[in-house]
């Protein structure tokens, strides 16, 4: 048994003695004082190792690309804040090499409205992690100079090519499609593909009213006018308005003027409207079967209303029998049909890229404007103006030039597809 005296006397003094000694205090507050410093240090370490993520985190964005479509040709590059790229030049295949530090794309290439002949196509990629790369297909040799005195979040290009090898020449077709085509011609590659944009709606006929209060009939009128700008503007197209004011067009008349205009294809722009204001989505219409089987029999009954049929001179036939302009008008229902499903696929994929779609396909319905045997025919609705979001978006400027360059970029694909002419 321990004698507590002992403990007493002995043992509470010694730990007395340790709890106070100022030499074991200094010790303890070194360990520690020693221990927070590595921890410390460590931090530091860290967030240096940390630095070049949060960079990437908070990079700086391209917003906008502009081509312009005069010779020479200027490309303009806007930023969210300043960078500095660096450019340069690749060939087999020639392109231009923008590489961005630290930057994102902000915006959808797909969407760019590329009219200049110099460009063939741009498209992204990156390098290495963090920046950015804009690359531009050019058509042929070229040099370039970079803009000096710019703004700083603003890179500007010019470059010139070889004139005589910018006109591009039409591509070689199998031999199904050259007969499947309906636009064949000797002189193709010196005659543009027209297009007719026909802007629904107008004057006394407003078409949909949207909740603010916002007309069809003007919404559609501004996107075809953009529409056309941007035709005209490009190679081997010619754009054709059935109406360029807010007047009215009786839907006779419009196909009365296509076919005067002698147009290759037929785009009839429009908005949708529901009973409902959630509907939303754009959607392309061609001619269903029913459509094509009534008009036919119309075509029938009134055989001295066109002269012509698909480039044929029905007066100038021999056989003037009603079978005969029954298998021909057939024939040519059939090809214009299945071109204007082309047509309408390619429109389609174009829109999808800048708006939601009703449908994911493209719709058959008897529209009357789209009733011309020969002129492969489409209705583009673009988007529901009941719909109260929907309205804002249709009658916002950019995204009615937005709208405008998808279908140029449909029209196009579609060109370059399947279309002789203008090819």
């Amino acid at each position: 048994m321990i004698n507590k005296n002992f403990i007493a006397d002995h043992i509470l003094p010694s730990l007395r003695a340790k709890r106070s000694n100022p030499s074991r205090k200094q010790s303890l507050k070194n360990f520690f004082g020693g221990a927070g410093r590595i921890f410390e240090m460590g931090c530091f370490a860290l967030l240096a190792m940390l630095l070049p993520l949060f960079a990437y985190a908070v990079s700086t964005k391209i917003t906008n690309i502009q081509i312009s479509n005069t010779t020479p040709c200027q490309i303009m590059i806007k930023l969210s804040s300043p960078v500095e790229p660096h450019i340069f030049t690749l060939a087999h295949p020639n392109r231009l090499v923008f590489d961005f530090p630290n930057t994102q794309l902000g915006i959808k290439l797909k969407s760019l409205a590329i009219t200049n002949p110099a460009i063939k196509d741009v498209r992204s990629g990156q390098p290495v992690p963090g920046t950015l790369r804009i690359v531009f297909d050019i058509t042929s040799s070229f040099h370039f100079e970079a803009a000096a005195n710019l703004p700083s979040q603003q890179v500007m290009v010019t470059l010139e090519t070889s004139a005589k090898n910018i006109e591009k020449k039409p591509k070689s077709q199998s031999k199904r499609d050259a007969i499947i085509s309906n636009k064949v011609s000797s002189s193709a590659e010196n005659h543009p593909l027209i297009v007719m944009i026909d802007p629904g709606h107008g004057g006394k006929d407003t078409g949909a009213i949207g909740k603010s209060g916002i007309q069809e009939k003007n919404v559609v009128l501004k996107i075809s006018k953009q529409l056309a700008n941007l035709i005209n503007h490009a190679p081997h197209m010619r754009a054709v308005l059935t109406r360029d004011g807010d007047y009215y067009v009786t839907l006779h008349n419009r196909l009365v003027l296509a076919r005067k205009n002698k147009a290759d294809i037929y785009i009839s722009v429009h908005a949708d409207s529901y009973f409902n204001n959630w509907a939303t989505g754009a959607s392309v219409y061609a001619l269903s079967k029913n459509g094509a089987t009534s008009i036919a029999a119309r075509w029938l009954a009134r055989r001295d209303n066109y002269s012509e049929l698909g480039g044929v001179a029905l007066s100038q036939l021999d056989d003037q029998s009603p079978l005969l302009r029954s298998v021909l008008i057939d024939l040519a229902q059939t090809v214009t049909v299945t071109d204007s499903m082309r047509l309408g696929t390619c429109l389609l994929n174009a829109i999808d890229d800048v708006a939601m779609l009703h449908y994911s396909r493209v719709e058959q319905a008897p529209f009357m404007v789209l009733k011309s045997p020969d002129i492969p025919s489409v209705l583009v609705e673009t988007g529901f103006i009941s719909n109260p979001k929907e309205e804002s978006r249709l009658n916002d400027k950019a995204y009615q030039y937005k709208l405008a360059v998808s279908l140029f970029n449909g029209i196009r694909d579609y060109q370059k597809k399947y279309a002789i002419i203008g090819g």
